[in-house]
C-alpha cells in the first residue's frame, strides 16, 4: 500500500496535492479534538474539585453536629450522675436517720429495763410479806413485760435486718444504674463510631 501511495506521488501530482490537503484535513481535525479533550479534561477537573470541596465540607459539618452530639451527651451523662449522687446521698442520710432514730428507741428500752430493774430492787427492801405479795402479784405482770421484751428484741432484730437489707438494696440499685448509664455511654460512643466509619468508608468509595 505504501509502494502504491509513493508511486502515484511521482507519477500524479494532482493526486500528491489532494493527498497532503487530505493529510492537513487530518491534523486539523485531530487538533480540535485534542482542544476539546483538553477542554473536557479541565472542566472534569474543575467538578471533581467541586464535589471535593462540598464533600469535605459535608465531613466537616458531620463532625461538627458529631461533636455537638457528644457534647450533649457528655452533658446528660454528667446530670444523670450528679442526680444518682444525689439520690445515694438521700438514701444514705434517710438510713442513718432510721438507724438513729431505732438507736434512739433502743436507748428508751434499755433505760425502761432499767427503771424496771431497779423498781424490782427496791421491792426487796420492803416488808417481806409485802414483797411477797408484791411478787406474787407482779409475776404475771413482769412474765409479760418479759414477753413484751422478748417481742421489742425479736422486732428490733427484724427491724435491723430490714433496714440492713434496704442499704444493700440500694446499693444494688445504685451499682445497677451505674452499670446502665456506662452501657448506654458504649452504645452511644459505638453509634459514634459508626457513624464516623461510614463516612470514612463514603469517602473511600467516592
Amino acid at each position: 500500500m505504501g509502494n502504491l501511495i509513493d508511486k502515484l506521488k511521482k507519477e500524479k501530482p494532482a493526486f500528491l496535492v489532494e493527498f497532503n490537503e487530505f493529510v492537513q484535513k487530518i491534523k486539523l481535525e485531530n487538533n480540535d479534538e485534542l482542544v476539546n479533550l483538553h477542554s473536557t479534561i479541565s472542566s472534569l477537573r474543575e467538578q471533581l474539585e467541586n464535589q471535593q470541596f462540598l464533600k469535605n465540607k459535608e465531613i466537616q459539618d458531620a463532625i461538627l453536629q458529631t461533636a455537638d452530639e457528644i457534647k450533649q451527651l457528655q452533658l446528660t451523662i454528667t446530670e444523670q450522675r450528679n442526680q444518682l449522687d444525689k439520690l445515694k446521698f438521700e438514701k444514705k442520710e434517710a438510713i442513718q436517720r432510721e438507724i438513729q432514730a431505732s438507736s434512739d428507741e433502743i436507748n428508751q428500752l434499755k433505760k425502761s429495763c432499767t427503771a424496771l430493774r431497779d423498781e424490782l430492787e427496791n421491792l426487796k427492801f420492803d416488808k417481806q410479806e409485802s414483797v411477797q405479795k408484791a411478787i406474787l402479784e407482779s409475776s404475771q405482770e413482769i412474765k409479760e413485760l418479759k414477753l413484751s421484751i422478748t417481742d421489742l428484741r425479736n422486732e428490733l432484730e427484724s427491724l435491723k435486718f430490714e433496714k440492713k437489707e434496704a442499704v444493700q438494696n440500694a446499693v444494688l440499685n445504685s451499682n445497677n444504674e451505674i452499670k446502665q448509664l456506662k452501657s448506654s455511654s458504649q452504645k452511644l460512643r459505638e453509634e459514634i463510631e459508626k457513624i464516623i466509619q461510614n463516612y470514612e468508608n463514603k469517602l473511600k468509595k467516592d
